[in-house]
């Protein structure tokens, strides 16, 4: 009876020692968490409330944003440099007033794994001076950014893009921000580049308004304008239009089209030779100057200007010749050639030059003595060429076969109305200024001589001749039959011409003397011609 008394006794004082530790536990947990609860890898078994945010805190002890400097530079921020924490809103509280303390025993058996989401948040005054002190933005080697821009223009280059300078000089405010999201997503690490935290040039090298504005005047001072004045070049190229350029504030160019004129104007007087004064050695050996006469280079300056202006505003690279009113043989001063007709009035005598050789020579009969006849002095040009002229003056009018004229009605001709030339014919019956030949040699010098080619005139005293060329009745008849020759076909589209034609030919076919006649073999033709003519 004893033992079971005593048995009684010994259960009854445990359960009462059981109870009393249920009752203790269960007022334990009333202000601690159950044991065998976690928030994610954080145990929170048995923490206070103070100890529960405590114990979630621990949690940044090891955290650590990494900063990336464009240098290859690091620096870390530490969660305790910014007093980094959670917002834990009374978690603990809420963990431990949402168990039933009655239950707590159940818990030693089981896990519970708690979800929960915080905000962090950091010390303001902590993180502007981390901020502050940071290596990238006390920097004592700032390079400040520069934006990409236009050169001025560079001699013999042109304009260039000098490219923008990135710097390094960091944008606290961008920083601070980019900082400030990075810890209160535990970001690992931020590259400042990429974050925008430098401060960046506004415009850059690949700027497209940049780049154009550079073509565009680069444009104009790509022009090369090359001359070729015999052996001397002269180039139109950059730098000279950049002289010429005025960039106005839209950044379009304007051209100095006055200095642009004066500078073709000043070619012009350089390597013009019309009007100026020549050294002719003649083919007697004796030099003389010839101040007169209109041959030579005489550029169209005002044309040549306006084409210069226009190839400059397309930026053209070329090789050019002048807009000329009048071109030479070559640049130089004897700027005639070496194809030339050269005519020594004293002597009466003419010798023609073609390619460098004498190609024939011959007397002649120049202008009568008088002021109103003499043939002038000069350099001239031929013309042009013409078959079967009428020569017309105010006393005459008179057909040739060939016409060369080279100093306005003064020219190179056949006359078959004369059977002597040389000597001083001309002093007593001389032309009206034409220098006239015998037919056959007027006919190898028009077949041979080309519009432009120089007739080169002047007296040498001393060289005086009294050498005669006869021309005989056949060759003064040869006149009219070429003519007759050239008569063409008849028809009604010709009819007005052709009445012209045919009244000259027979005129001079019955000026001719009757043993000069006899050589016109070819007299039936024009008959044929004058038969046909009628009977249209």
């Amino acid at each position: 009876m004893k033992k079971k008394k005593a048995l009684l006794i010994s259960v009854a004082s445990l359960m009462g020692v059981l109870v009393a530790i249920y009752v203790v536990m269960a007022l334990f947990f009333t202000r601690h968490v159950f044991m065998n609860t976690k928030l994610g890898k954080v145990n929170l078994s048995g923490c206070s409330t103070s100890e529960v945010d405590n114990r979630i805190n621990d949690t940044l002890a090891d955290y650590v944003l990494t900063l990336n400097a464009k240098d290859g530079d690091t620096e870390t921020i530490k969660a305790q440099d910014v007093s980094l924490r959670y917002v834990t809103g009374g978690y603990g509280d809420k963990i431990i007033s949402a168990q039933n303390v009655f239950l707590w025993p159940v818990h030693l058996f089981r896990k519970d794994i708690l979800q929960a989401d915080f905000q962090l948040e950091y010390d303001k005054e902590a993180f502007n001076n981390t901020i502050k002190t940071l290596d990238c933005v006390r920097n004592t080697n700032i390079v400040e950014p520069k934006d990409a821009y236009m050169s001025d223009y560079i001699s013999g280059e042109g304009f260039h893009i000098i490219p923008e300078v990135e710097g390094n000089m960091i944008d606290t405010h961008i920083l601070s921000e980019k900082v400030s999201d990075a810890l209160v997503n535990m970001d690992e690490s931020i590259d400042l580049s990429e974050s925008g935290c430098y401060i960046t040039p506004k415009v850059y090298a690949s700027d497209e308004k940049l780049i154009e504005q550079t073509e565009y005047l680069n444009k104009y001072t790509n022009t090369r304008i090359t001359y070729h004045f015999g052996e001397e070049d002269v180039v139109i190229d950059g730098d000279m239009v950049y002289g010429w350029m005025t960039i106005k504030k839209n950044g379009k160019v304007k051209l100095d089209e006055e200095k642009i004129r004066a500078y073709i104007s000043s070619l012009g007087s350089k390597y013009d030779t019309i009007f100026r004064p020549r050294t002719f050695k003649t083919t007697y050996g004796q030099t003389v100057t010839i101040k007169e006469g209109d041959y030579g280079w005489w550029m169209n300056r005002s044309a040549e200007a306006d084409e210069v202006i226009k190839l400059i505003k397309k930026g053209e690279v070329c090789e050019r010749e002048p807009i000329y009113y009048q071109k030479a043989a070559k640049y130089g001063s004897d700027d005639y050639g070496n194809t030339y007709v050269e005519v020594n009035l004293t002597a009466q005598h003419l010798f023609f030059y073609k390619d460098g050789a004498l190609f024939l020579e011959s007397d002649f009969v120049s202008g009568k003595d008088t002021a109103d006849r003499r043939t002038p002095w000069g350099v001239y040009g031929i013309t042009y060429k013409e078959r079967d002229a009428t020569l017309v003056g105010e006393d005459y009018e008179t057909p040739v076969s060939y016409w060369m004229p080279f100093n306005g009605n003064i020219g190179l001709h056949d006359a078959t109305w004369r059977n002597k030339f040389g000597s001083n014919l001309y002093k007593a019956n001389g032309s009206h200024g034409c220098i006239n030949l015998p037919f056959y040699i007027a006919q190898k010098i028009y077949e041979n001589i080309d519009k432009g080619t120089a007739v080169i005139c002047y007296e040498l005293p001393g060289t005086q001749s009294s050498s005669v060329t006869s021309q005989g009745d056949k060759e003064i008849a040869q006149f009219v039959v070429d003519a007759i020759e050239r008569i063409g076909p008849i028809d009604k589209s010709r009819k007005p011409a052709l009445q012209k034609t045919l009244a000259r030919i027979r005129q001079c076919y019955n000026d001719l003397t009757s043993s000069q006649k006899r050589y016109v073999k070819n007299l039936n033709k024009l008959e044929e011609a004058e038969n046909e003519l009628k009977n249209l």
